[in-house]
């Protein structure tokens, strides 16, 4: 049977449909904002029951391979003892990994997407500048220095100078970015599980984040990140607090967690099926 590929036309209309489809040539305008006033980090897509994939897969090697008939059969107290046991490390903590996440960013400066992008087990989506007109793109700084004058000036420059690139015809847009700066507002997608998130506490040989600017931005993006799980999933949130705190002190304070104890939001997954 011949491949079906879908056509430029269709292609094209489809993005039209969704508004990505850079017809109009916005207005050279530029505003200034900090990264910590903007950066946005919202859970997109998460398992339904990260807890069960944990339990499941964890208990998998335990007995007869009729795992399936574990997590029934299981009361949601056993079913927190084992999650725990995972997180802490006293069994198959490679459950971890069977935990996946689907996050949006927004608010952040194009270079610290590149210094993401070094993360080890850890997918992205981001969008592109190929053909999606920036002349109307804000421009984000990070920590307490404010630009001067003359350093706005020169963003300024830099994107008309893109502007009028774009402006000469359609295949001018690969080049055009070329002149774009690296501190424009970038947004892009990114999938991690919950073992590559934990192991962000050791993103450098230090075991933890460093000092400089790009470290620290990073952090404070997975500070937001962390805030927006424990939204959802309280316990595991608590878990990622690892990422930034000692984790004995955090590993202790998971092992002496009591089912009782958890949000009504972590309990009743433990009562699913």
């Amino acid at each position: 049977m011949e491949e079906q590929k879908l056509s430029y036309e269709v292609v094209e209309n489809l993005r039209k449909v969704m508004g990505t489809l850079p017809e109009e040539r916005p207005p050279v305008v530029t505003e200034f904002h900090n990264m910590s006033d903007e950066v946005e980090v919202t859970l997109e897509d998460n398992m339904t029951n990260p807890y069960k994939s944990m339990f499941v897969t964890s208990t998998s090697t335990w007995g007869d391979n009729k795992f399936e008939q574990k997590w029934p059969i299981t009361s949601p107290e056993g079913k927190f003892e084992v999650v725990k046991a995972v997180l802490t490390h006293n069994t198959l903590p490679q459950a971890r990994e069977m935990v996946q996440f689907i996050f949006r960013v927004r608010g952040v400066p194009r270079w610290l997407f590149d210094y993401h992008t070094q993360t080890p087990f850890t997918s992205f989506m981001s969008i592109g500048c190929r053909d999606n007109n920036k002349s109307d793109v804000d421009i984000i700084t990070v920590g307490d220095r404010k630009l001067s004058d003359a350093e706005k000036n020169t963003f300024n420059e830099l994107k008309q100078i893109y502007a009028d690139v774009l402006n000469e015809d359609q295949s001018s847009w690969q080049s055009g970015r070329t002149f774009l700066p690296q501190s424009y507002q970038h947004s892009y997608h990114f999938g991690q599980n919950l073992l590559s998130l934990v192991s962000m506490r050791g993103f450098n040989a230090s075991g933890k984040f460093g000092d400089n600017i790009k470290e620290r931005s990073l952090a404070e993006l997975y500070k937001v990140l962390v805030n927006e799980v424990k939204n959802k999933f309280p316990f595991i949130g608590l878990y990622l607090d690892v990422i930034f705190n000692d984790t004995d002190a955090i590993l202790n304070k998971i092992r002496d967690y009591k089912f009782d104890n958890l949000d009504e939001k972590d309990k009743r997954l433990f009562y699913e099926n």
